[in-house]
Protein backbone atom coordinates (compact mmCIF):
# COMPACT_ATOMS: atom_id res chain seq x y z
CA UNK A 1 0.00 0.00 0.00
CA UNK A 2 2.99 2.30 0.81
CA UNK A 3 4.29 2.27 -2.80
CA UNK A 4 0.80 2.76 -4.25
CA UNK A 5 0.49 5.46 -1.88
CA UNK A 6 3.72 7.54 -2.74
CA UNK A 7 3.30 7.04 -6.62
CA UNK A 8 -0.68 8.12 -6.40
CA UNK A 9 0.65 11.32 -4.23
CA UNK A 10 3.38 12.05 -6.68
CA UNK A 11 0.48 12.41 -9.66
CA UNK A 12 -1.39 14.47 -7.12
CA UNK A 13 1.59 16.88 -7.09
CA UNK A 14 2.60 17.00 -10.38
CA UNK A 15 -0.92 17.41 -11.53
CA UNK A 16 -2.22 20.00 -9.33
CA UNK A 17 1.36 22.24 -9.54
CA UNK A 18 0.21 22.93 -13.18
CA UNK A 19 -3.62 23.95 -12.85
CA UNK A 20 -3.55 25.80 -9.67
CA UNK A 21 -4.29 29.02 -11.11
CA UNK A 22 -6.94 27.32 -13.72
CA UNK A 23 -9.58 25.43 -11.91
CA UNK A 24 -10.42 24.90 -8.30
CA UNK A 25 -10.44 22.19 -6.24
CA UNK A 26 -11.29 21.07 -2.87
CA UNK A 27 -8.44 19.79 -0.71
CA UNK A 28 -7.89 16.17 -0.85
CA UNK A 29 -8.18 14.32 2.99
CA UNK A 30 -7.34 10.59 3.95
CA UNK A 31 -10.95 9.44 2.45
CA UNK A 32 -10.19 10.69 -0.84
CA UNK A 33 -6.89 9.63 -1.41
CA UNK A 34 -8.87 6.18 -0.33
CA UNK A 35 -11.25 6.48 -3.03
CA UNK A 36 -8.84 7.37 -5.70
CA UNK A 37 -6.11 4.28 -4.41
CA UNK A 38 -8.54 1.81 -4.61
CA UNK A 39 -9.87 2.86 -8.13
CA UNK A 40 -6.20 2.71 -9.38
CA UNK A 41 -6.41 -0.86 -7.71
CA UNK A 42 -10.14 -1.72 -9.54
CA UNK A 43 -8.03 -0.42 -12.57
CA UNK A 44 -5.21 -2.15 -12.50
CA UNK A 45 -6.55 -5.60 -12.08
CA UNK A 46 -9.45 -4.74 -14.92
CA UNK A 47 -12.54 -4.17 -13.02
CA UNK A 48 -13.49 -1.02 -14.81
CA UNK A 49 -17.11 -0.74 -13.01
CA UNK A 50 -15.97 -0.64 -9.51
CA UNK A 51 -12.57 1.73 -10.81
CA UNK A 52 -15.32 4.28 -12.29
CA UNK A 53 -17.26 3.96 -8.79
CA UNK A 54 -14.62 5.09 -7.45
CA UNK A 55 -13.00 7.45 -9.88
CA UNK A 56 -16.50 9.31 -10.02
CA UNK A 57 -16.68 10.09 -6.22
CA UNK A 58 -13.79 12.38 -6.66
CA UNK A 59 -13.73 13.55 -10.06
CA UNK A 60 -17.04 15.61 -9.14
CA UNK A 61 -14.95 17.47 -6.22
CA UNK A 62 -11.83 18.22 -8.63
CA UNK A 63 -12.23 19.68 -11.69
CA UNK A 64 -9.22 19.29 -13.02
CA UNK A 65 -8.01 17.71 -16.95
CA UNK A 66 -6.04 14.41 -15.69
CA UNK A 67 -8.28 13.35 -13.66
CA UNK A 68 -10.96 13.65 -16.44
CA UNK A 69 -8.75 11.85 -18.71
CA UNK A 70 -8.22 9.32 -16.55
CA UNK A 71 -12.02 8.49 -15.98
CA UNK A 72 -12.28 8.95 -19.74
CA UNK A 73 -9.76 6.02 -20.29
CA UNK A 74 -11.81 4.02 -17.97
CA UNK A 75 -14.86 4.27 -19.74
CA UNK A 76 -13.10 3.62 -22.99
CA UNK A 77 -11.72 0.58 -21.29
CA UNK A 78 -15.67 -0.69 -20.17
CA UNK A 79 -16.99 0.42 -23.88
CA UNK A 80 -19.24 3.61 -22.98
CA UNK A 81 -18.26 5.51 -25.27
CA UNK A 82 -20.30 8.19 -25.04
CA UNK A 83 -19.49 8.68 -21.59
CA UNK A 84 -15.64 8.42 -22.17
CA UNK A 85 -16.00 10.93 -25.46
CA UNK A 86 -17.87 13.88 -22.79
CA UNK A 87 -14.96 12.80 -19.84
CA UNK A 88 -12.24 13.64 -22.47
CA UNK A 89 -13.55 16.53 -24.46
CA UNK A 90 -13.91 17.99 -20.57
CA UNK A 91 -10.25 16.93 -20.19
CA UNK A 92 -9.12 18.49 -23.16
CA UNK A 93 -10.92 21.88 -22.31
CA UNK A 94 -9.97 22.25 -19.25
CA UNK A 95 -6.16 21.56 -20.19
CA UNK A 96 -6.62 24.48 -23.30
CA UNK A 97 -5.11 21.74 -25.59
CA UNK A 98 -6.59 22.79 -28.92
CA UNK A 99 -5.74 26.75 -28.17
CA UNK A 100 -1.27 26.01 -27.74
CA UNK A 101 0.74 26.56 -30.45
CA UNK A 102 2.85 23.68 -29.42
CA UNK A 103 1.76 20.53 -28.07
CA UNK A 104 3.32 18.60 -25.24
CA UNK A 105 3.24 14.75 -24.67
CA UNK A 106 0.43 14.19 -22.43
CA UNK A 107 -1.28 16.59 -24.63
CA UNK A 108 -0.97 14.06 -27.53
CA UNK A 109 -1.90 11.42 -25.05
CA UNK A 110 -5.08 12.91 -24.50
CA UNK A 111 -5.87 13.63 -28.00
CA UNK A 112 -5.18 10.16 -29.12
CA UNK A 113 -7.38 9.17 -26.41
CA UNK A 114 -10.13 10.85 -28.18
CA UNK A 115 -9.17 9.32 -31.52
CA UNK A 116 -9.39 5.78 -30.45
CA UNK A 117 -12.91 6.60 -28.51
CA UNK A 118 -14.42 7.91 -31.67
CA UNK A 119 -12.70 5.32 -33.98
CA UNK A 120 -14.30 2.38 -31.51
CA UNK A 121 -18.04 4.43 -31.41
CA UNK A 122 -17.76 3.92 -35.35
CA UNK A 123 -16.76 7.65 -36.10
CA UNK A 124 -14.08 7.28 -38.18
CA UNK A 125 -13.79 10.68 -40.11
CA UNK A 126 -13.91 12.57 -36.64
CA UNK A 127 -11.08 10.48 -35.41
CA UNK A 128 -9.45 10.73 -38.59
CA UNK A 129 -10.07 14.38 -38.24
CA UNK A 130 -7.99 14.67 -34.52
CA UNK A 131 -5.48 12.50 -36.26
CA UNK A 132 -4.74 15.49 -38.73
CA UNK A 133 -4.84 18.00 -35.92
CA UNK A 134 -2.02 15.63 -34.01
CA UNK A 135 -0.33 15.78 -37.55
CA UNK A 136 -0.47 19.76 -38.39
CA UNK A 137 0.92 20.06 -34.66
CA UNK A 138 3.54 16.91 -34.92
CA UNK A 139 3.80 16.58 -38.71
CA UNK A 140 6.55 13.34 -37.63
CA UNK A 141 4.08 11.37 -34.52
CA UNK A 142 4.83 8.31 -35.21
CA UNK A 143 1.57 6.95 -33.00
CA UNK A 144 -0.81 9.17 -35.27
CA UNK A 145 0.64 8.50 -38.66
CA UNK A 146 -0.03 4.63 -37.85
CA UNK A 147 -3.33 5.19 -36.24
CA UNK A 148 -4.28 7.43 -39.38
CA UNK A 149 -2.98 4.33 -41.87
CA UNK A 150 -5.47 2.18 -39.78
CA UNK A 151 -8.22 3.76 -39.81
CA UNK A 152 -7.83 4.42 -43.77
CA UNK A 153 -6.75 0.53 -44.46
CA UNK A 154 -10.28 -0.04 -42.54
CA UNK A 155 -12.16 2.75 -44.97
CA UNK A 156 -10.50 0.59 -47.41
CA UNK A 157 -8.71 3.47 -48.87
CA UNK A 158 -5.61 1.90 -49.20
CA UNK A 159 -4.03 4.87 -51.28
CA UNK A 160 -3.84 7.33 -48.98
CA UNK A 161 -2.68 4.44 -46.28
CA UNK A 162 0.32 3.43 -47.92
CA UNK A 163 1.17 7.11 -47.90
CA UNK A 164 1.18 7.55 -44.42
CA UNK A 165 3.05 4.44 -44.08
CA UNK A 166 5.75 5.64 -46.49
CA UNK A 167 6.10 8.37 -44.32
CA UNK A 168 6.95 6.04 -41.35
CA UNK A 169 9.50 4.36 -43.47
CA UNK A 170 11.18 7.03 -44.64
CA UNK A 171 11.19 8.69 -40.72
CA UNK A 172 11.50 5.37 -38.58
CA UNK A 173 13.07 2.98 -40.76
CA UNK A 174 13.69 1.11 -37.88
CA UNK A 175 10.02 0.87 -36.96
CA UNK A 176 8.67 -2.65 -37.59
CA UNK A 177 4.66 -1.91 -38.07
CA UNK A 178 5.17 0.20 -41.22
CA UNK A 179 6.73 -2.87 -43.02
CA UNK A 180 4.66 -5.43 -41.71
CA UNK A 181 1.37 -3.68 -42.16
CA UNK A 182 2.64 -2.71 -45.47
CA UNK A 183 2.79 -6.25 -46.33
CA UNK A 184 -0.55 -6.93 -45.38
CA UNK A 185 -2.03 -4.17 -47.71
CA UNK A 186 0.37 -5.56 -50.59
CA UNK A 187 -0.90 -9.09 -50.12
CA UNK A 188 -4.61 -7.83 -49.83
CA UNK A 189 -4.16 -5.74 -53.52
CA UNK A 190 -2.40 -9.43 -54.91
CA UNK A 191 0.99 -7.15 -55.00
CA UNK A 192 3.05 -9.83 -53.54
CA UNK A 193 6.92 -8.97 -54.94
CA UNK A 194 6.18 -5.61 -52.38
CA UNK A 195 4.83 -7.69 -49.90
CA UNK A 196 7.96 -10.19 -50.06
CA UNK A 197 10.05 -7.00 -50.51
CA UNK A 198 8.54 -5.26 -46.96
CA UNK A 199 8.69 -8.65 -45.34
CA UNK A 200 12.35 -9.31 -46.32
CA UNK A 201 13.46 -5.56 -45.14
CA UNK A 202 11.35 -6.50 -41.56
CA UNK A 203 13.01 -9.84 -40.59
CA UNK A 204 16.29 -7.63 -41.45
CA UNK A 205 15.44 -4.96 -38.56
CA UNK A 206 14.16 -7.48 -36.22
CA UNK A 207 15.24 -11.30 -36.66
CA UNK A 208 13.46 -12.60 -33.97
CA UNK A 209 9.85 -11.29 -35.40
CA UNK A 210 7.80 -14.08 -35.73
CA UNK A 211 5.04 -12.87 -37.52
CA UNK A 212 7.42 -11.74 -40.35
CA UNK A 213 8.31 -15.49 -40.83
CA UNK A 214 5.30 -16.56 -41.12
CA UNK A 215 3.76 -14.01 -43.62
CA UNK A 216 6.86 -14.29 -45.89
CA UNK A 217 6.01 -18.17 -45.67
CA UNK A 218 2.36 -17.47 -46.47
CA UNK A 219 3.44 -15.65 -49.33
CA UNK A 220 5.34 -18.14 -50.56
CA UNK A 221 3.25 -21.16 -50.69
CA UNK A 222 0.20 -19.13 -52.10
CA UNK A 223 3.27 -18.31 -55.44
CA UNK A 224 3.61 -21.98 -55.17
CA UNK A 225 7.40 -21.18 -54.19
CA UNK A 226 7.30 -23.94 -51.45
CA UNK A 227 11.47 -24.18 -51.52
CA UNK A 228 11.44 -20.47 -50.74
CA UNK A 229 8.97 -21.11 -47.47
CA UNK A 230 10.81 -23.90 -46.17
CA UNK A 231 14.28 -21.79 -46.36
CA UNK A 232 12.30 -19.47 -44.41
CA UNK A 233 11.07 -21.26 -41.69
CA UNK A 234 14.28 -23.06 -41.77
CA UNK A 235 15.70 -19.60 -41.32
CA UNK A 236 13.63 -19.13 -38.13
CA UNK A 237 14.36 -22.27 -37.01
CA UNK A 238 17.75 -21.29 -36.60
CA UNK A 239 16.49 -18.64 -34.49
CA UNK A 240 13.60 -20.29 -32.58
CA UNK A 241 14.54 -24.48 -32.80
CA UNK A 242 11.58 -25.21 -30.24
CA UNK A 243 8.87 -22.90 -32.53
CA UNK A 244 6.22 -25.69 -33.05
CA UNK A 245 4.49 -23.93 -35.57
CA UNK A 246 7.66 -23.67 -38.15
CA UNK A 247 8.52 -26.88 -37.64
CA UNK A 248 5.04 -28.50 -38.33
CA UNK A 249 4.84 -26.28 -41.16
CA UNK A 250 8.15 -26.85 -42.50
CA UNK A 251 7.55 -30.67 -42.14
CA UNK A 252 4.37 -30.66 -44.21
CA UNK A 253 5.92 -28.71 -46.94
CA UNK A 254 8.47 -31.10 -47.13
CA UNK A 255 6.13 -33.89 -47.77
CA UNK A 256 4.23 -32.04 -50.10
CA UNK A 257 7.72 -31.38 -52.40
CA UNK A 258 8.54 -35.61 -51.56
CA UNK A 259 11.65 -34.35 -48.96
CA UNK A 260 10.13 -37.33 -46.84
CA UNK A 261 13.73 -37.77 -44.78
CA UNK A 262 13.69 -34.05 -43.86
CA UNK A 263 10.00 -33.93 -43.11
CA UNK A 264 10.05 -36.74 -41.13
CA UNK A 265 12.71 -34.94 -39.10
CA UNK A 266 10.93 -31.87 -38.56
CA UNK A 267 7.86 -34.16 -37.57
CA UNK A 268 9.58 -35.90 -34.97
CA UNK A 269 11.07 -32.83 -33.17
CA UNK A 270 7.82 -31.63 -33.34
CA UNK A 271 6.55 -34.56 -31.59
CA UNK A 272 9.50 -34.77 -29.29
CA UNK A 273 8.56 -30.66 -28.00
CA UNK A 274 4.53 -31.25 -27.55
CA UNK A 275 4.68 -34.61 -26.08
CA UNK A 276 2.81 -33.04 -22.75
CA UNK A 277 0.48 -30.33 -24.46
CA UNK A 278 -2.87 -31.51 -24.59
CA UNK A 279 -3.82 -28.66 -26.82
CA UNK A 280 -1.47 -29.97 -29.82
CA UNK A 281 -3.28 -33.30 -30.31
CA UNK A 282 -4.57 -33.16 -33.75
CA UNK A 283 -1.46 -31.66 -34.60
CA UNK A 284 0.57 -34.57 -33.36
CA UNK A 285 -2.12 -37.20 -35.01
CA UNK A 286 -1.36 -35.64 -38.05
CA UNK A 287 2.16 -35.63 -37.87
CA UNK A 288 2.36 -39.38 -37.04
CA UNK A 289 0.06 -39.84 -40.07
CA UNK A 290 2.47 -38.00 -42.59
CA UNK A 291 5.26 -39.38 -40.79
CA UNK A 292 3.57 -43.05 -42.07
CA UNK A 293 2.42 -42.27 -45.66
CA UNK A 294 5.80 -40.51 -45.73
CA UNK A 295 7.34 -44.73 -45.65
CA UNK A 296 4.51 -46.31 -47.22
CA UNK A 297 5.45 -43.63 -50.42
CA UNK A 298 9.25 -44.60 -49.84
CA UNK A 299 7.90 -48.34 -50.21
CA UNK A 300 8.56 -48.75 -46.43
CA UNK A 301 5.36 -50.40 -45.80
CA UNK A 302 6.43 -52.27 -42.53
CA UNK A 303 7.43 -49.13 -40.65
CA UNK A 304 4.79 -47.01 -42.44
CA UNK A 305 2.20 -49.51 -40.49
CA UNK A 306 3.74 -48.91 -37.29
CA UNK A 307 3.25 -45.42 -37.18
CA UNK A 308 -0.27 -45.37 -38.91
CA UNK A 309 -1.24 -48.26 -36.45
CA UNK A 310 -0.39 -45.33 -33.63
CA UNK A 311 -2.90 -42.93 -34.80
CA UNK A 312 -5.40 -42.94 -31.64
CA UNK A 313 -9.12 -41.99 -33.05
CA UNK A 314 -9.44 -38.50 -34.06
CA UNK A 315 -8.59 -36.90 -37.44
CA UNK A 316 -6.90 -38.89 -40.22
CA UNK A 317 -7.52 -41.73 -37.89
CA UNK A 318 -10.08 -43.65 -41.07
CA UNK A 319 -8.01 -42.32 -43.22
CA UNK A 320 -4.81 -44.06 -41.87
CA UNK A 321 -7.19 -47.80 -41.38
CA UNK A 322 -7.84 -47.11 -44.92
CA UNK A 323 -4.22 -46.79 -46.16
CA UNK A 324 -3.04 -49.64 -43.86
CA UNK A 325 -6.21 -52.03 -45.53
CA UNK A 326 -4.67 -50.82 -49.27
CA UNK A 327 -1.05 -52.30 -48.01
CA UNK A 328 -2.14 -55.63 -47.08
CA UNK A 329 -4.14 -55.91 -50.44
CA UNK A 330 -0.82 -55.02 -52.36
CA UNK A 331 1.02 -57.37 -50.36
CA UNK A 332 -2.00 -60.08 -51.21
CA UNK A 333 -1.99 -59.28 -54.88
CA UNK A 334 1.99 -59.71 -54.76
CA UNK A 335 2.17 -63.30 -52.93
CA UNK A 336 -1.28 -64.70 -52.52
CA UNK A 337 -0.93 -65.32 -48.68
CA UNK A 338 -3.94 -65.81 -47.10
CA UNK A 339 -2.57 -63.53 -43.63
CA UNK A 340 -3.14 -60.65 -45.62
CA UNK A 341 -6.68 -61.33 -46.23
CA UNK A 342 -6.72 -61.83 -42.73
CA UNK A 343 -5.02 -58.35 -41.83
CA UNK A 344 -7.77 -56.82 -43.66
CA UNK A 345 -10.73 -58.43 -42.82
CA UNK A 346 -9.15 -57.61 -39.10
CA UNK A 347 -9.37 -53.51 -40.02
CA UNK A 348 -12.07 -53.95 -41.53
CA UNK A 349 -13.87 -55.08 -38.35
CA UNK A 350 -12.13 -52.61 -36.00
CA UNK A 351 -13.72 -50.08 -37.64
CA UNK A 352 -16.92 -51.28 -38.47
CA UNK A 353 -17.28 -52.18 -34.73
CA UNK A 354 -16.49 -48.34 -34.12
CA UNK A 355 -19.50 -46.71 -32.62
CA UNK A 356 -18.31 -43.44 -33.79
CA UNK A 357 -18.28 -44.65 -37.29
CA UNK A 358 -21.93 -45.94 -37.17
CA UNK A 359 -22.88 -43.56 -39.49
CA UNK A 360 -19.40 -42.92 -41.38
CA UNK A 361 -20.26 -43.70 -45.59
CA UNK A 362 -16.29 -44.05 -45.61
CA UNK A 363 -15.89 -46.99 -43.86
CA UNK A 364 -18.86 -48.83 -45.23
CA UNK A 365 -17.91 -47.90 -49.34
CA UNK A 366 -14.16 -48.83 -48.68
CA UNK A 367 -14.18 -51.86 -46.67
CA UNK A 368 -17.05 -53.08 -48.89
CA UNK A 369 -14.36 -52.53 -51.88
CA UNK A 370 -11.62 -54.39 -50.26
CA UNK A 371 -13.69 -57.23 -49.31
CA UNK A 372 -14.82 -57.60 -52.83
CA UNK A 373 -11.08 -57.20 -53.54
CA UNK A 374 -10.27 -60.39 -51.59
CA UNK A 375 -13.34 -62.02 -53.04
CA UNK A 376 -15.37 -62.38 -49.93
CA UNK A 377 -18.63 -60.88 -52.12
CA UNK A 378 -21.06 -62.08 -49.39
CA UNK A 379 -19.12 -60.09 -46.82
CA UNK A 380 -19.22 -57.09 -49.43
CA UNK A 381 -22.60 -57.51 -49.98
CA UNK A 382 -23.86 -57.38 -45.98
CA UNK A 383 -21.64 -54.45 -45.11
CA UNK A 384 -23.39 -52.35 -47.84
CA UNK A 385 -26.77 -53.49 -47.00
CA UNK A 386 -26.00 -52.03 -43.31
CA UNK A 387 -24.81 -48.99 -44.80
CA UNK A 388 -27.73 -48.46 -46.74
CA UNK A 389 -30.09 -48.09 -43.74
CA UNK A 390 -28.13 -44.90 -43.17
CA UNK A 391 -27.26 -43.82 -47.12
CA UNK A 392 -30.23 -45.45 -48.78
CA UNK A 393 -29.88 -43.17 -51.73
CA UNK A 394 -26.24 -42.79 -52.23
CA UNK A 395 -25.61 -44.43 -55.44
CA UNK A 396 -21.76 -45.41 -54.81
CA UNK A 397 -22.92 -47.88 -52.33
CA UNK A 398 -26.06 -49.23 -54.55
CA UNK A 399 -23.51 -49.41 -57.44
CA UNK A 400 -20.95 -51.66 -55.15
CA UNK A 401 -24.35 -53.49 -54.06
CA UNK A 402 -24.79 -54.19 -57.76
CA UNK A 403 -21.38 -55.31 -58.28
CA UNK A 404 -21.52 -57.54 -55.49
CA UNK A 405 -24.50 -59.60 -56.76
CA UNK A 406 -23.00 -59.48 -60.20
CA UNK A 407 -19.98 -61.15 -58.80
CA UNK A 408 -22.21 -63.72 -56.98
CA UNK A 409 -23.93 -64.38 -60.45
CA UNK A 410 -27.20 -63.05 -58.98
CA UNK A 411 -27.57 -61.08 -62.50
CA UNK A 412 -31.65 -59.52 -61.63
CA UNK A 413 -30.71 -58.74 -58.32
CA UNK A 414 -27.72 -57.03 -59.47
CA UNK A 415 -29.81 -54.80 -62.87
CA UNK A 416 -32.37 -54.20 -60.45
CA UNK A 417 -30.25 -52.10 -58.51
CA UNK A 418 -28.85 -50.33 -61.42
CA UNK A 419 -32.29 -49.46 -62.68
CA UNK A 420 -32.56 -48.42 -58.26
CA UNK A 421 -29.90 -45.78 -59.64
CA UNK A 422 -30.85 -44.58 -62.62
CA UNK A 423 -34.13 -43.68 -60.85
CA UNK A 424 -32.27 -41.63 -58.27
CA UNK A 425 -29.92 -40.45 -61.16
CA UNK A 426 -31.05 -40.80 -64.55
CA UNK A 427 -27.38 -39.48 -65.95
CA UNK A 428 -25.54 -42.09 -63.91
CA UNK A 429 -23.21 -42.95 -66.41
CA UNK A 430 -21.46 -46.36 -64.67
CA UNK A 431 -24.94 -47.37 -63.73
CA UNK A 432 -26.46 -46.73 -67.58
CA UNK A 433 -22.93 -48.88 -68.46
CA UNK A 434 -23.63 -51.54 -66.15
CA UNK A 435 -27.24 -52.00 -67.93
CA UNK A 436 -26.58 -51.98 -71.31
CA UNK A 437 -23.39 -54.10 -71.35
CA UNK A 438 -25.31 -56.62 -69.17
CA UNK A 439 -27.82 -56.25 -72.06
CA UNK A 440 -25.21 -56.76 -74.59
CA UNK A 441 -23.51 -60.23 -73.17
CA UNK A 442 -27.40 -61.47 -72.86
CA UNK A 443 -27.26 -60.49 -76.48
CA UNK A 444 -30.83 -59.12 -75.77
CA UNK A 445 -32.25 -56.02 -76.97
CA UNK A 446 -28.98 -54.80 -78.32
CA UNK A 447 -30.87 -51.75 -79.57
CA UNK A 448 -31.72 -50.18 -76.29
CA UNK A 449 -28.23 -51.34 -74.90
CA UNK A 450 -26.86 -49.08 -77.87
CA UNK A 451 -28.60 -46.34 -76.46
CA UNK A 452 -27.73 -46.70 -73.37
CA UNK A 453 -24.46 -46.60 -73.76
CA UNK A 454 -24.11 -44.16 -76.07
CA UNK A 455 -25.96 -41.52 -73.58
CA UNK A 456 -22.96 -43.12 -70.71
CA UNK A 457 -20.32 -42.21 -73.04
CA UNK A 458 -21.69 -38.78 -73.68
CA UNK A 459 -21.86 -38.01 -69.93
CA UNK A 460 -18.17 -39.89 -69.13
CA UNK A 461 -16.48 -39.43 -72.77
CA UNK A 462 -13.21 -40.88 -71.43
CA UNK A 463 -14.66 -43.92 -69.50
CA UNK A 464 -12.61 -47.00 -71.51
CA UNK A 465 -15.20 -48.98 -69.87
CA UNK A 466 -17.99 -47.64 -72.02
CA UNK A 467 -15.83 -47.43 -74.85
CA UNK A 468 -15.38 -51.37 -74.53
CA UNK A 469 -19.21 -51.90 -74.07
CA UNK A 470 -20.00 -50.09 -76.99
CA UNK A 471 -17.58 -51.99 -78.74
CA UNK A 472 -19.15 -54.96 -77.39
CA UNK A 473 -22.81 -53.84 -78.80
CA UNK A 474 -21.13 -53.44 -82.30
CA UNK A 475 -19.54 -56.94 -82.56
CA UNK A 476 -22.93 -57.68 -81.31
CA UNK A 477 -24.49 -56.30 -84.43
CA UNK A 478 -21.61 -58.24 -86.33
CA UNK A 479 -20.22 -54.53 -87.05
CA UNK A 480 -16.42 -55.86 -86.03
CA UNK A 481 -14.19 -53.15 -87.82
CA UNK A 482 -16.45 -50.46 -85.82
CA UNK A 483 -16.17 -52.60 -82.64
CA UNK A 484 -12.25 -52.73 -83.02
CA UNK A 485 -11.94 -49.15 -83.36
CA UNK A 486 -13.72 -48.77 -79.53
CA UNK A 487 -11.53 -51.84 -78.58
CA UNK A 488 -8.58 -50.36 -79.34
CA UNK A 489 -9.17 -46.64 -77.60
CA UNK A 490 -10.47 -48.58 -74.41
CA UNK A 491 -6.86 -50.45 -74.15
CA UNK A 492 -5.02 -47.68 -74.84
CA UNK A 493 -6.48 -45.82 -71.76
CA UNK A 494 -6.78 -49.11 -69.74
CA UNK A 495 -3.05 -50.36 -70.67
CA UNK A 496 -3.87 -54.11 -70.30
CA UNK A 497 -7.33 -55.36 -69.17
CA UNK A 498 -8.40 -59.38 -69.57
CA UNK A 499 -11.49 -58.20 -71.03
CA UNK A 500 -10.75 -55.83 -73.28
CA UNK A 501 -7.99 -57.79 -74.73
CA UNK A 502 -10.53 -61.22 -74.27
CA UNK A 503 -13.10 -59.08 -76.57
CA UNK A 504 -10.38 -57.94 -79.36
CA UNK A 505 -9.28 -61.30 -79.91
CA UNK A 506 -12.78 -62.14 -80.09
CA UNK A 507 -13.23 -59.71 -83.12
CA UNK A 508 -10.52 -60.30 -84.85
CA UNK A 509 -11.73 -64.43 -84.47
CA UNK A 510 -14.57 -63.38 -86.30
CA UNK A 511 -12.77 -61.36 -89.02
CA UNK A 512 -10.64 -64.54 -89.35
CA UNK A 513 -7.66 -62.66 -88.47
CA UNK A 514 -6.61 -65.56 -86.32
CA UNK A 515 -2.69 -65.03 -85.53
CA UNK A 516 -3.92 -61.32 -84.26
CA UNK A 517 -6.60 -63.53 -82.40
CA UNK A 518 -4.33 -65.23 -80.76
CA UNK A 519 -2.38 -63.71 -79.89
CA UNK A 520 -4.93 -61.47 -77.56
CA UNK A 521 -6.38 -64.37 -75.97
CA UNK A 522 -2.77 -65.40 -74.70
CA UNK A 523 -2.44 -61.58 -73.47
CA UNK A 524 -5.76 -61.93 -71.54
CA UNK A 525 -5.10 -65.35 -70.53
CA UNK A 526 -1.88 -64.34 -68.58
CA UNK A 527 -3.48 -61.22 -66.78
CA UNK A 528 -6.89 -63.70 -65.67
CA UNK A 529 -7.61 -67.31 -66.86
CA UNK A 530 -10.67 -68.36 -68.25
CA UNK A 531 -12.15 -71.35 -69.92
CA UNK A 532 -14.12 -69.44 -72.32
CA UNK A 533 -10.45 -67.85 -73.73
CA UNK A 534 -9.07 -71.38 -73.21
CA UNK A 535 -11.70 -72.78 -75.28
CA UNK A 536 -11.10 -69.82 -78.21
CA UNK A 537 -6.89 -70.83 -78.19
CA UNK A 538 -7.99 -74.44 -78.80
CA UNK A 539 -10.24 -73.98 -81.46
CA UNK A 540 -7.08 -71.28 -83.25
CA UNK A 541 -4.83 -73.98 -82.88
CA UNK A 542 -7.54 -76.76 -84.64
CA UNK A 543 -8.40 -74.40 -87.22
CA UNK A 544 -3.96 -73.67 -87.66
CA UNK A 545 -3.62 -77.15 -87.79
CA UNK A 546 -6.30 -77.81 -90.34
CA UNK A 547 -4.13 -75.53 -92.40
Amino acid sequence: MFVVLSFTAGIFNSSFGATTQQTSFTPLNSKNINNLITGFIYYDSGDYVHAIKYFKKETKKINDGYWNYILSDVYFKNKEYEKSLSRINLAIKLKKIKLRKNLTKNDMRYLMLKAKILAENNSLEKSIGVLKFILKKDPLNLKALLFISNLYIYKKELKTAILYLNIVKLNYPGNMDAYYILSKIYIAENKTQKAEKNLLQLIKIDPYFKKGYFQLSAIYILLGKEENAIKIFDRYLKIDPYSKTALYQSAVLNYAIKQYDTARKHFFNFLDITKKNKNMLNFRNNSIFFIGLSYILQKNYAKGLIYLDRLKFGKHYLDAKLEEIEIYLILYRKSRDDKYKAKVKGIISILLNNPKLKKNLKAYYFSAIALAEIKNFNESKNIIQNGLKYFPDNTALLYELGSAYHSLKEETKANSVMQRILKIDPLDAEALNFIGYYLAVKNKDLRKAKIMLEKALSIDKNSPYILDSLGFVHYRYKEYDKAMKFFKLALKKLGKSSTVLKHMGMDYFRLKKYEKALKYFKESYKIKKSKEVEDYIKRIEIISNAK
